[in-house]
């Protein structure tokens, strides 16, 4: 005879009652709803040694990667039925559809019993309460034993009623009811701990020849299981997760003094928690706000129909007397206190996937353990060898955390995200957020179907990319990650592809980028301690083949134009970084673009731009050319673009030249209305760039140019718009640009 309990997960009263529950029945065998192919997780999981949270996940072994999670923390019941059949030797197994079936489903929340949200609103009807709040009355403040077995059946019993049933539950209670009739027949008297919903399916209702029908030929996925470190993030519904709770370190405060017998210090241990946190981030809190937040929580708790303050109750008084009426002043220790940062951990030994021991193995030896909390924190690196110290793995450590964490990215693990440093060229250093959160870990199980190690997944993501790439472009950004990952024989197998594709036709925006790229490449192998001089002749075969086609790409419409601007940038880095380039050919280049009128006008003002910038270019040729483009000999729009290419670059030294702004103010001055429109927009997008105190410099010069005080220039800077010259900026709405 089976003795059945039904539980709310993540339940604090049940995950008490249910040892009583236990102690009670006494029973031969314990079953407990989770796939009943992961049983063998289960003692793994009660090991000492854990610490919660923490979750079984199944996932399938062929991409895409569908996954299945059973989280557990210290209040579940499902974990302390576990602990209980541990700790008494009494054989504990899961009795729920295969990892395998269930993931063969494509299906929302597979692993837990979804009930409808039309549930809890009849519910919610006919208590007049949230659900929560009800629950938290009626089950987690429960002195008695027997009226919370009773309160719990009459619960399951219209979750039941309001539901509808369906094929996939149908068949999962079939299935728990032939595992039932399996255990009975071979342990005996048999204790079943299932979802309250699932309690009222499989109770009194014996295992049938349907059910065998059903049950014996299941659809199944390839699939493998672990257990992994979970958080109380993730587990608040917060985060997404169906089953969770809105309140996991709330709810871990309610086991604690229920443990203790000592529920009624729930409410003023959670308040002086709220308080301490506003006082420890500068936010007044005093201890007379703390008793009178108590005070008013046993009022609403007692106008609601409450023993005790819920959790509602508590928050409503901390918005009045700690929050002084707004939730906004208290929410960040509201989430600290209610959901809390807790994330579980598992010693070594306990995962099932060679990635994860590897991920973990690589924490402890690159000393990055105390980075595997839930809290982003900065990590700085210094890539050249430490000199201080005397062993080679100290030397270069920091080289060996730069490499793992850009493996890990390449492997699709988000451990790590880097950041742009201060010092934009140290190629020495490195700035990356850290946090751990469990999808790190889905991540990392997701890896494992590319290799056996962070290693040999990273590789196989850059080989893969490899194969699939179609560009030079993407084909050198392979490059360059496998640079950054440290894997020689990956750089080795791009950059033979990089030279095939490069022997093909590649379009100079291609080249220009791919340049840019190898540059990298070269300039971080020294600090990586990566031999690049391989690379060195494919630069410069690309190099002389972007300067051969330059000019003539250069006469392009407005979208190319700013491809080849991308790939001049490029070039012209790569020039001032190599000294093995030729880089007089492309000054050259530049004087020949500059001066064209056949190129495209925002080229043309770029390369004007780079020359200036080197001091390559002659100050009166510079004046000649802007008195050429800022001329009624030029169409307005082409002189507008040459402008708006000459100030993408050394905006300091143009705006230190008067003579340019004498002549923008005269060119402008001689346009016709009709004239005037195109160039304004051109105008307005060229300066959107320009920080305050540049334009504040440039109204300076206007005002000299037009006879005006520096202040007088300002207010016309800065003066609001009048309602005639805001009806005529309106106006360009309309106008059609098509022919521009």
């Amino acid at each position: 005879m089976a003795e059945y309990y039904g539980v709310r997960h993540l339940s604090p009263a049940c995950a008490y009652y249910v040892r009583e529950f236990l102690d009670r029945t006494k029973p031969k065998a314990v079953l407990i709803e989770g796939p009943s192919d992961l049983s063998g997780l289960i003692e793994g999981l009660c090991s000492p040694r854990v610490r919660l949270p923490a979750a079984i996940l199944a996932y399938t072994t062929e991409a895409p990667v569908r996954t299945v999670m059973y989280p557990m923390a210290e209040f579940s019941p499902e974990y302390q039925a576990m602990l209980w059949a541990v700790t008494n030797n009494i054989p504990v197994e899961f009795c729920d559809l295969p990892s395998g079936s269930l993931l063969s489903r494509e299906r929302e929340d597979e692993n837990s019993p979804q009930e409808s949200e039309s549930v809890y609103s009849r519910l919610e009807k006919l208590t007049g309460l949230d659900t929560d709040t009800f629950w938290e009355y009626r089950f987690e403040h429960c002195e008695s034993y027997d009226d919370f077995i009773a309160a719990a059946k009459e619960y399951g019993k219209s979750i039941r009623e309001f539901s509808i049933s369906d094929e996939h539950n149908e068949l999962r209670e079939a299935y728990m009811r032939r595992r039932i009739n399996e255990t009975e027949e071979k342990y005996g008297k048999t204790a079943v701990i299932t979802g309250a919903f699932h309690t009222s399916g499989i109770k009194d209702r014996p295992y049938t020849d349907k059910d065998k029908i059903l049950t014996d030929k299941l659809e199944a996925a390839a699939s493998k299981a672990t257990l992994m470190p979970y958080s109380y993030y993730r587990l608040s519904s917060r985060s997404g997760y169906g089953a969770g709770s809105k309140a996991p370190a709330y709810y871990e405060m309610l086991w604690n003094n229920r443990i203790k017998g000592t529920l009624d210090n729930t409410a003023p241990e959670y308040l002086s928690a709220l308080a301490a946190y506003q006082r420890k981030n500068g936010f007044s809190a005093s201890s007379a706000e703390v008793i009178e937040a108590q005070r008013l929580s046993l009022t609403l708790s007692a106008m609601r129909g409450g023993r005790l303050p819920s959790m509602s109750d508590l928050r409503d008084s901390a918005v009045t007397c700690l929050g002084h009426g707004s939730f906004g002043e208290i929410s960040l220790a509201c989430a600290d206190v209610e959901i809390g940062s807790k994330i579980g951990e598992l010693p070594e030994g306990t995962v099932c996937t060679s990635v994860q021991e590897d991920f973990m193995l690589q924490l402890k030896e690159l000393k990055l353990e105390r980075y595997r909390t839930a809290t982003v924190q900065e990590l700085d690196l210094d890539l050249r060898e430490n000199l201080r110290v005397k062993s080679e793995k100290s030397a270069f450590l920091d080289l060996n955390r730069s490499f793992f964490l850009h493996r890990l990215l390449q492997a699709g693990v988000h451990f790590g995200e880097k950041l742009l440093h201060s010092q934009e060229n140290a190629t020495w250093a490195e700035k990356w957020n850290i946090s751990w959160t469990p999808e790190t870990e889905i991540q990392i199980v997701e890896a494992s179907l590319n290799g056996d190690t962070v290693e040999e997944a990273a590789r196989t993501s850059l080989n893969m990319e490899l194969a699939s790439s179609e560009t030079l472009t993407t084909t050198a950004k392979t490059l360059y990650s496998a640079l950054l990952c440290g894997l020689p024989d990956c750089i080795k197998t791009a950059a033979y592809a990089v030279q095939k594709m490069a022997a093909d036709c590649a379009s100079p925006s291609d080249e220009g980028s791919t340049i840019g790229s190898l540059s990298a490449t070269v300039r971080y192998g020294n600090i990586r301690r990566l031999d690049a001089e391989p690379i060195i002749p494919l630069i410069k075969q690309l190099y002389l083949k972007f300067c051969l086609q330059l000019f003539t790409a250069s006469i392009c419409d407005a979208n190319a134009a700013e491809e080849i601007i991308t790939a001049m940038t490029a070039v012209h880095d790569a020039c001032i970084a190599h000294d093995f380039l030729d880089s007089e050919r492309f000054i050259a280049l530049l004087g020949d673009i500059s001066d064209s009128d056949t190129v495209n006008p925002l080229i043309s003002g770029f390369a004007c731009a780079l020359l200036a910038e080197q001091g390559k270019i002659a100050p009166e040729k510079l004046s000649e050319l802007v008195s050429r483009r800022l001329s009624r000999g030029t169409p307005p729009h082409e002189g507008a673009a040459w402008f708006e290419g000459l100030a993408k670059r050394n905006r300091r030294s143009l705006i230190g030249r008067l003579t340019l702004w004498e002549k923008l103010c005269s060119f402008i001055s001689e346009l016709d209305d009709d004239e005037f429109k195109p160039v304004l927009i051109s105008l307005r997008r060229t300066f959107a760039d320009f920080s305050p105190a540049e334009k504040t410099d440039i109204a300076e010069n206007i005002g000299e140019v037009l006879g005006i005080s520096t202040q007088q220039a300002a207010e016309m800077i800065t003066a609001e718009v009048t309602a005639e010259e805001q009806q005529a900026i309106d106006e360009l709405d309309d106008f059609d640009f098509g022919d521009i």
